[in-house]
């Protein structure tokens, strides 16, 4: 994910503070596989990508937001919250987790 926040990661890896202002927002790993890291990296081309047709332009004060699993099958789930003045972590629900296979337009936890 690319975003112009300034973004501090726990230190187990699984959840990241997102920053803009006084404004924050927090992404966490829930339920997250054993090895799952979120990390940051330079907005920039990875060195084994193809060279662009055209060069790819300076992406100043951008970040992107990664996260990193070993080789494998899982079911990651991300919560975004973002937190409004006034507002404290017991306002949050976690949303119940539904298998893909069975979203719908009308599904809900």
């Amino acid at each position: 994910m690319h975003t112009n926040a300034s973004v501090s990661i726990n230190s187990g890896g699984t959840s990241a503070t997102l920053t803009i202002g006084s404004e924050t927002m927090t992404m966490t790993l829930l339920s997250p596989p054993t090895g799952a890291q979120i990390s940051t990296m330079n907005a920039t081309s990875l060195p084994t990508a193809p060279p662009p047709p055209v060069p790819d332009q300076p992406n100043p004060g951008v970040t992107v937001v990664t996260i990193s699993l070993p080789a494998g099958s899982y079911n990651l789930q991300v919560l975004f919250n973002p937190s409004w003045s006034g507002m404290s972590a017991s306002d949050f629900k976690t949303p119940s987790f539904v298998e893909i296979n069975s979203w719908s337009t009308t599904s809900h936890p």
